[in-house]
């Protein structure tokens, strides 16, 4: 996960229409049950909203950073779940309704991230992924009406509003399989991030899969920057061979490729390429 500017929200979600779909899920939930769901929500999947997600973060899903558009739709995600949240295994109704066509409550997810499905964790097979998680701490801040949710201490980043890079910790240089993992970012006194933890967790972050993705995008990246560093090397022994700096010029284009906005994995990526400043550009 990265921090992303929050974008513009799309015209469509201030349109008479999805106004009148808020007024009318209100109703409904004004006058519950208690187990009914309102089930007539539409805004939030109109082509300007999907639009502008794909936009804002590259094609990318907002938890793991994996492309998605090679193998599956977007999955339009409802930071805080819309109809039901689970809270120590049970569901419970009726959610955050009043948020379900909210623009910062909307963020694009792959498959993985966002369903729960059987996924090979470092601690074993396990079934993960967010759907109607919103883990809270402690859980009675749960907001039950419209605004509430400011008072929420909530336990899972978002891309918005945290900054990321303070609660992951990327694994890598260890040339073992642990390369590539992620784990809960720590505070200069050496406290464990609990925002960090809980993401990876709830979103499966850890999964098999991403993993091995991210340690084949830690070797390629890690080539690039030893070819910078030895181009680097070069241009310090012969400042006057424009050769020379052009081959450095065009190694760094590569590397910043692979931390650009739009490039999977560029949180790890930039973790990485700061630990290489000193070697590129002096203490």
């Amino acid at each position: 996960m990265r921090r992303v500017a929050q974008p513009p929200e799309p015209a469509s979600l201030s349109s008479a229409r999805t106004l009148a779909e808020r007024e009318e899920a209100a109703a409904f939930y004004a006058s519950w049950d208690g187990a009914a769901k309102y089930d007539k929500y539409r805004a939030y999947k109109s082509p300007d909203v999907r639009a502008g997600l794909e936009a804002a973060f590259g094609g990318k899903c907002a938890y793991c950073e994996s492309y998605y558009g090679a193998t599956q739709p977007v999955a339009i995600e409802h930071f805080r779940p819309k109809g039901e949240v689970v809270v120590d295994g049970k569901r419970v109704p009726p959610g955050y309704y009043w948020l379900a066509s909210v623009w910062t409550n909307l963020l694009p997810s792959c498959t993985d991230c966002n369903s729960p499905r059987k996924q090979d964790l470092p601690t074993g097979s396990a079934t993960a992924g967010k759907a109607n998680a919103f883990p809270l701490s402690p859980e009675n801040t749960r907001a039950r009406s419209p605004g509430e949710e400011a008072k929420e201490a909530r336990l899972l980043l978002h891309p918005y509003l945290d900054h990321p890079e303070k609660h992951l910790d990327f694994v890598w240089g260890t040339g073992s399989v642990d390369d590539g993992w992620v784990r809960p970012g720590r505070s200069p006194s050496g406290r464990a991030s609990t925002k960090g933890r809980v993401t990876i967790e709830v979103c499966a972050l850890q999964r098999r899969g991403l993993v091995a993705a991210r340690r084949a995008r830690l070797l390629e990246l890690v080539a690039h920057l030893e070819s910078v560093v030895e181009a680097h090397d070069n241009v310090a022994r012969h400042p006057d061979d424009p050769a020379l700096l052009d081959q450095y010029e065009r190694r760094l284009a590569d590397v910043a490729r692979l931390v650009d906005d739009h490039a999977p994995y560029s949180a790890m990526a930039r973790q990485v390429v700061a630990a290489y400043h000193d070697r590129l550009f002096g203490p």
